[in-house]
């Protein structure tokens, strides 16, 4: 008997210490960190995700300046991680107004219970993106209709002559703090007009002065642009030379860079002009202007050094013809370098059609590069982005096309549409894919038989920021800003 007990206390006692033990390592497997790891990010109330700074006890959620925080987070659900096996108070489905004084304070248990970690979450300024990276928001900015810009007639109204329901024949370009509005149809019909030549403050479009011309023979200023720092420059013809100024600012001089034997605004019938600046015009840059309509699509090419143009051009062929379709064709240098790619914006096939409009990247020398996608696609992510009709007027601007570099990445500013709606949108430099939300722009109007559209746009590299803006005939101004934060 007592063999059989010392048996049955042998066997329990093994039996106990296996339990014991199991209980030891389960109790070892339990997590017993309690943090937020890896990420924290909550999406606003615009649609905008917003990621944080996790530090020892600290979550600091990052704002691009240019929005309203308090806006933004004052109910909003975050997104996070946890250590193994943790839990959080409160509940992370519960909104939280994280722009609220104090901000809001999450304590995280471990899975062991053990350790508890408090985190304080509230909001700050974001930090710039590294140079390379280009922009990560895009800001709608002011619009105004033609008349609000205080051009006479009525936007739509067919019955007025075309100037008076909004066929100017637009060229615009941003100048220093404002935007110069250059319109060929009132120049055309009298040069003394108060609206040949209006200037608009760049943030509200609101009257902002005039512009000093100097000695210029405003009929003989033909286009506007801007360069990649935000002065006006403008291509003054006259026979078979061009001279070309730029503007620091609206009140100061025209500044001239040099004269060529050229008439960059090959065209006095129609309002196929057109031209570009890429760079610095006061330092080094690239303009190009449309050539004589051929069929391997010519285009000028002259380089500006040292803010002086050179006195002679050369010519660059797209490999696509000029003078098919409705006889628009334009280019646009990528980048200020020595041998740019340079974004097309062609017309092909029949007027008015659909995917009649085409835009390419040509290399340097001439090859093509990137094809952007058709009209009838969901590449682009909208219908109205793509390819599109052209105008049914010769020589009406579309596709107008703009290289952009915002904070040293490249992007392809492009306007499209169809017979009763304006469209453009920022692409990525290869064309495949819109870069933001809000720059996929579209705007209904009879736009079959408008003149199209211009655009124009700068960097400021010290403010982070870029402004951009897009005229669409028959419409109005439309303008928008690219911020650089994370």
């Amino acid at each position: 008997m007592k063999k059989i007990n010392s048996y049955f206390y042998s066997a329990l006692f093994a039996a106990l210490m296996s339990v014991m033990l199991l209980s030891c390592k389960d109790e070892e497997s339990l997590g017993s960190e309690a943090n937020i790891i890896n990420a924290f990010s909550v999406k606003g109330r615009s649609g905008t995700t917003f990621n944080a700074k996790i530090t020892a006890d600290s979550v600091i959620i990052k704002v691009s300046p240019y929005l309203d925080a308090e806006a933004e987070l004052d109910s909003v659900v975050p997104l996070f991680f946890l250590s193994k096996g943790a839990t959080v108070s409160p509940d992370p489905w519960i909104p939280q107004n994280f722009a609220q004084t104090g901000g809001v304070k999450y304590t995280v248990t471990s899975q062991d219970g053990r350790n508890n970690h408090v985190y304080t979450v509230t909001w700050g300024i974001s930090d710039k993106m590294p140079y390379g990276d280009g922009f990560s928001y895009a800001e709608i900015g002011t619009a105004k209709l033609f008349p609000e810009l205080g051009y006479p007639g009525t936007q739509g109204n067919f019955d007025l002559p075309a100037i008076q329901y909004g066929d100017l024949e637009m060229y615009h370009a941003y100048c220093g703090d404002n935007i110069v509005l250059l319109s060929r149809a009132y120049i055309r019909e009298n040069t003394s007009s108060p609206h040949c030549i209006k200037v608009v403050n760049k943030l509200t479009l609101e009257p902002a002065g005039t512009l000093n011309t100097g000695s210029i023979n405003i009929a003989n200023l033909k286009m506007i642009t801007s360069d990649y720092k935000g002065r006006c420059v403008g291509a003054v013809t006259s026979g078979t030379t061009s001279e070309v100024f730029y503007w620091e600012s609206t009140t100061s001089a025209p500044v001239s860079i040099g004269t060529i034997g050229v008439n960059l605004a090959m065209s006095n019938s129609d309002l196929c002009n057109n031209f570009q600046v890429a760079g610095d015009i006061k330092g080094d840059a690239w303009i190009t202007a449309l050539a004589m309509r051929d069929k391997v699509g010519s285009h000028y090419r002259i380089k500006v050094t040292g803010g002086r143009m050179a006195s002679d051009y050369s010519t660059i062929t797209t490999g696509y013809a000029s003078d098919d379709c409705v006889g628009f064709q334009m280019i646009s240098p990528f980048d200020d370098s020595d041998a740019p790619n340079f974004f097309i914006g062609d017309t092909e096939g029949v007027a008015a059609a659909a995917n009649s409009i085409h835009c390419y990247v040509n290399s340097f020398a001439g090859s093509t590069l990137a094809i952007m996608p058709p009209l009838w696609q969901n590449t682009l992510q909208a219908w109205w982005v793509g390819t599109g009709f052209t105008t049914s007027r010769t020589g009406g601007r579309a596709p107008v096309v703009n290289g952009m570099v915002v904070n040293g990445k490249t992007y392809a500013l492009v306007t499209s549409g169809t017979g009763w709606w304006h469209s453009a949108a920022v692409l990525t430099s290869d064309l495949q894919t819109l870069t933001h939300a809000n720059l996929n722009i579209a705007f209904p109007v009879n736009r079959g038989w408008s003149f199209g559209g211009w655009t124009s746009w700068y960097w400021n590299e010290e403010a982070g920021e870029a402004y951009m803006s897009v005229w669409f005939g028959r419409l109005g101004l439309y303008t928008y800003k690219l911020t650089c934060f994370e």
